[in-house]
């Protein structure tokens, strides 16, 4: 169903779809975030390995932003795509220009539903009944969104190479475009945050990240 979804704003999986079809076995993925990362998850086929690197069960967020660099340097004959939410990319935007200044073409795909996914759905649960006793905003959460951020124009601005894409038709050309570039690259995706906040498989990610004996 997910991917039957070709309405823009983009559903998240086509964003880990449009990769699956883009790029080769020996691609490197790197996921970051936390619902990006989940639906990275479980729209890929990962088929060799040292071909993915994440945080899994530390949910270190914005690592993802460096882990591809190191891939482009363990792998400098390999492509490397890195799929990662707009909270975790804002955490470390600055490595781009470690990437430019190294000469290694990354790409990031940032999932962009302006807003702390996981976080977000989290309070929409579990606040409850302490919503009056507390300051939330319009949405019933606490600073839980973001103000529009143009990752690919901030991408320009430090010498790479940005795309905006938000129609799923138009990821795999975006990627060709940043693969012709021979730059580090940042496609801004504008995904629908609504059915972002859904991702698949949301308890074992959590129950994964709890601490020992929790």
């Amino acid at each position: 169903m997910a991917l039957q979804n070709t309405a823009s704003p983009m559903h998240s999986a086509q964003v880990p779809a449009a990769c699956q079809r883009f790029f080769g076995d020996d691609t490197v993925h790197v996921f970051d975030g936390g619902n990006a990362t989940v639906w990275a998850s479980f729209f890929s086929e990962i088929n060799r390995p040292d071909t993915l690197l994440s945080t899994f069960k530390f949910g270190m967020l914005g690592a993802g932003v460096s882990q591809a660099l190191a891939g482009q340097i363990a792998k400098p004959d390999s492509k490397v795509v890195c799929i990662i939410g707009d909270g975790a990319m804002g955490f470390h935007f600055q490595e781009l220009e470690t990437a430019l200044r190294n000469e290694l073409p990354v790409i990031y795909l940032v999932i962009c539903d302006k807003q702390w996914g996981m976080v977000k759905l989290t309070q929409s649960i579990a606040l409850g009944m302490l919503r009056p006793a507390i300051q939330t905003d319009q949405q019933g959460t606490i600073n839980a969104d973001f103000e529009e951020i143009q990752f690919d124009k901030v991408a320009e601005a430090m010498g790479c190479h940005g795309e905006r894409v938000a129609d799923p038709a138009e990821l795999e050309a975006a990627l060709q475009r940043c693969v012709d570039s021979g730059k580090p690259s940042v496609i801004h995706v504008d995904v629908d945050p609504n059915m972002h906040l859904f991702a698949p498989g949301l308890q074992e990610f959590k129950a994964m990240h709890q601490e020992p004996g929790a």
